[in-house]
């Protein structure tokens, strides 16, 4: 009855209503609870519109689309872990990867918020880590400051997004959209990007970026460019079943294409820049700098895995090329959950990776390392009971690491 009412109402309504709400609930069968949350902002907020760029594109034919690669589907082994493997699907498909060209586009604050020159936001560029409903949320509740736009002659590439600041999406998100770049052999003026820290300057120096064209964003800045070039999410997951603007995932995918690209473009700077650290082939990953999930005796299990020819290394004292090189050049890694561990995708085949989970369970590694043929073990050492639990520090069993060393690697 409920939904007959809606039907009506949005019939009467439709023309009416800044997103077209009406084909998104046709189309991505949102349940109803979202749906009357996108009704209520679209009737009291006209100045908000999340749009598809598809829609967007057939309303405005002056914007451009260069396609790199067709959808993608995967299918991987289930993670072992999974707490709810809701949160972890080990199959789906990866929707079509490409660069759009916005004629006077905009982008806003350090996610990179794209919309057109009508303020159509577009739902494509955000990521499937945060649910479609939780960016609605966030563009509903953000002051967006029309008054200090700053305006761009030329062309603006916009490679931002959500979660920037954690080496994993910067390897894994940015670099990825640096890539299509790349491929297309598209040319831009200005490069909008962070640059916060040391492996984001290091990357872009390493990939030939004038520094002089960056963009640094920042919480309010917000400029219009006469063309902006925006590629899409490397790995835009399309669930097969499941209701897409709810979706909150805890995976970080990587498509094979993305992988091949960082292996073939930085495994032979190695060569190049004549890096020759003597590393251990045997590598245990510190995590005692992180502001989060800390091992709180990481003394004692390092001391465990000290015995078996293990040496520590601390991955935020090191260089980008330098955190490669230690991967490529290890037989056995053991290494706490954490954004180091997307370093492996330097690893040489039949590598054998140990990650060490807390409260945190990711599918991020278990499902990179069956793409690159590793040796990947995942030893559970807490339960998580709730999610705020997620990032506590902890105390991990060491006699449920020595048990699984034992029963599976008892000649580690």
């Amino acid at each position: 009855m409920i939904e007959k009412l809606i039907h009506i109402y949005l019939w009467i309504q439709y023309k009416a209503i800044s997103t077209n709400i009406y084909q998104m609930y046709n189309t991505m069968k949102l349940n109803i609870t979202f749906f009357i949350f996108m009704l209520l902002f679209s009737t009291y907020s006209f100045s908000l519109q999340v749009r598809s760029i598809y829609d967007v594109m057939l309303h405005n034919n002056e914007i451009r689309y260069y396609k790199c690669y067709e959808p993608i589907f995967f299918e991987y082994q289930p993670f072992p872990l999974a707490h709810h493997s809701y949160f972890h699907p080990h199959k789906g498909c990866f929707d079509q990867s490409g660069i759009f060209i916005i004629p006077k586009g905009k982008a806003y604050g350090e996610w990179g918020m794209v919309h057109d020159h009508n303020n159509c936001f577009i739902k494509e560029f955000h990521v499937t880590t945060n649910s479609l409903y939780k960016y609605v949320s966030i563009i509903h509740n953000t002051k967006f400051p029309s008054n200090k736009i700053k305006k761009f002659t030329g062309k603006v590439a916009v490679i931002t997004s959500p979660g920037f600041q954690f080496y994993g999406h910067w390897i894994g998100d940015i670099l990825a959209k640096f890539a299509l770049l790349e491929m297309k052999n598209i040319q831009y003026d200005w490069l909008y990007v962070p640059q916060t820290t040391s492996f984001m300057k290091e990357t872009l120096s390493l990939l030939d970026v004038d520094p002089a064209k960056i963009i640094n964003p920042y919480d309010d800045v917000y400029i219009q460019a006469d063309e902006l070039i925006v590629p899409s999410s490397p790995a835009k997951f399309i669930p097969l079943q499941a209701n897409y603007a709810q979706e909150h995932f805890k995976v970080l995918y990587f498509p094979k294409w993305h992988i091949t690209w960082l292996q073939q473009t930085f495994l032979p700077l190695l060569r190049k820049h004549n890096h020759v650290d003597n590393f251990c082939e045997k590598v245990f990953i510190s995590r005692q700098d992180a502001s989060n999930r800390k091992i709180l005796n990481e003394d004692e299990i390092f001391h465990y895995f000290e015995q078996k020819g293990f040496i520590h290394y601390n991955l935020s004292e090191m260089s980008f090329m330098q955190q490669i090189n230690l991967f490529h050049q290890a037989k056995y890694i053991v290494s706490p959950h954490g954004s180091g561990l997307t370093n492996i995708i330097f690893c040489n085949p039949k590598t054998c990776v140990l990650e060490i989970f807390q409260n945190q369970f990711d599918a991020t590694f278990w499902y990179l390392s069956e793409m690159l043929h590793l040796e990947h073990h995942c030893i559970r050492t807490q339960n998580a009971h709730y999610l705020e639990d997620a990032k506590s520090n902890t105390i991990v069993s060491l006699a449920a690491i020595e048990q699984y060393i034992n029963e599976n690697l008892p000649n580690l």
